[in-house]
């Protein structure tokens, strides 16, 4: 196995919950105030894996595993990511979460905690090398995405908000969650951003409350209400 690549970063982000209806209405009002902004889209389904007993996700992990096309004749890979929660300097806001993602190319469809390239990520990992790993859920998600600039001079930044409609999935395939959020994500400037954005989106949709839940986290509970 050989390691094609290592990416590490620090994301500070928020989730909100909605109805299907007022997730496009949000999607409308906020494209329309940022018309040049390009509209990107994604979809990759995403493994995400843990020991039977989801030790990783009781110690604050989360390992996922994903197919990435290649591009220019070459063959694609998998991207292996990690992801560590992490303890703010400073108080966010509600729900505001701030994670390290760990993500290593490698070769193989599962996982491989040996593969993990960040200082943090091997130490977090360390207890669970050796220990069976097994596929939780997958998430099977449409992601539609853009950029915001908000506020201006030395208050400016700018997030990312994107649009994930969707299901998770259970390994066996019987079980499924139906899966609409927005994340809104700083992509430069202070945490404070994102709570400029979550009370415009509230403003506008009736059915959104802020998700303290990531994605693993939901999966793992589905997971738990259907464990035999």
């Amino acid at each position: 196995m050989a390691v094609q690549k290592k990416r590490q970063a620090v994301e500070t982000e928020l989730k909100i919950k909605l109805s299907p209806a007022d997730l496009e209405k949000v999607f409308r009002v906020l494209r329309g105030k940022n018309s040049t902004s390009e509209i990107f889209h994604k979809y990759r389904p995403r493994d995400y894996y843990d020991t039977p007993d989801l030790e990783l996700y009781q110690a604050g992990l989360s390992l996922r595993v994903q197919y990435k096309p290649g591009s220019a004749g070459k063959l694609g890979c998998y991207e292996q990511t990690l992801k560590l929660e992490m303890v703010p300097d400073s108080p966010l806001g509600e729900a505001v979460m701030l994670r390290k993602e760990c993500k290593d190319d490698i070769t193989t469809r599962e996982p491989l905690l040996s593969a993990v390239t960040d200082v943090q990520g091997q130490a977090a990992a360390k207890p669970f090398k050796g220990k069976k790993l097994m596929h939780i859920f997958t998430a099977a998600i449409e992601r539609r995405y853009f950029e915001m600039e908000i506020g201006s001079g030395r208050n400016s930044g700018m997030v990312e908000v994107a649009f994930d409609v969707g299901q998770l999935i259970l390994a066996q395939g019987n079980v499924s969650q139906n899966f609409f959020e927005i994340e809104v994500e700083v992509k430069r400037g202070s945490a404070d951003l994102i709570e400029a954005v979550k009370k415009e989106i509230l403003g506008i949709a009736t059915s959104a409350k802020v998700q303290p839940l990531s994605k693993s986290a939901q999966g793992s509970r589905l997971y738990l209400q259907h464990k035999k």
